[in-house]
């Protein structure tokens, strides 16, 4: 990009309409109608909030907006902070100063998650000699990321057949609204999104709608946060 280009980028920052443009251009998704399906709003609202000339200064959707869009709830409602969470930004997005350019990362597919038939229940099939699953060639580079492919769009919209979840161990404390994948003792393996990071229990939602339901640490064996939702077009058989 020309150095013209990421002035006016960076300047398109300091409005939630020029966060919300840069985030929908970003994660693919620039389809007004299609987005406020999937967040669950009328398009009108997500047309008034992409308009600049309506100077809209937030939105009671934009932590749902966020996470549809892969972007960090706080800076997509303030402009302060990091868009993306521990990323480097790929050269054509660094619009705003401080982010570091980097080439684009190819990895391996290292599992399937077939949906099952229970609400929100994954099943873990991992890759091997026999059932390679191609690479993903992502848009930004994110140090301990592993790439899953999903089957079946039992968890649609949130993430659909065919479409690509970064992950990643987690490596600090949780915090509300991250999308997380959570292996219990048993072997069930749960998508999920995080309320409430307590001692004992976790509090979550599914990512699909649905009632909180709350979960011993007791019975957890393992908690991946999901980094981003990633469409087909990065994958490569």
């Amino acid at each position: 990009m020309t150095k013209k280009a990421n002035e006016r980028d960076s300047k398109a920052w300091h409005s939630y309409a020029g966060r919300l443009l840069w985030a929908m251009r970003r994660a693919g998704k620039t389809n007004q109608s299609e987005l406020a399906r999937t967040v669950g709003v009328k398009p009108q609202s997500i047309q008034y909030l992409c308009d600049p000339q309506a100077g809209a200064q937030g939105s009671s959707h934009t932590p749902s907006l966020a996470r549809v869009l892969g972007v960090q709830a706080d800076w997509l409602a303030t402009g302060q902070g990091k868009p993306l969470a521990d990323v480097m930004l790929m050269a054509q997005d660094t619009a705003a100063p401080g982010y570091a350019a980097a080439a684009e990362q190819a990895m391996p597919v290292c599992a399937t998650l077939r949906v099952a038939s229970k609400p929100g229940e994954v099943e873990w099939l991992a890759a091997n000699d026999e059932t390679k699953l191609g690479q993903l060639t992502v848009p930004v580079v994110i140090d301990g990321a592993q790439a899953v492919r999903v089957k079946g769009d039992g968890l649609s919209p949130f993430v659909k057949d065919g479409q690509c979840l970064l992950l990643r161990k987690r490596q600090d404390l949780l915090e509300a609204q991250d999308t997380v994948l959570i292996t219990l003792k048993d072997g069930r393996r749960l998508i999920r999104e995080l309320m409430v990071d307590r001692q004992d229990s976790l509090l979550v939602l599914p990512v699909h709608g649905g009632q909180p339901e709350t979960i011993d640490r007791q019975d957890v064996e393992d908690i991946d946060l999901v980094l981003l939702v990633l469409p087909r077009r990065w994958w490569r058989g």
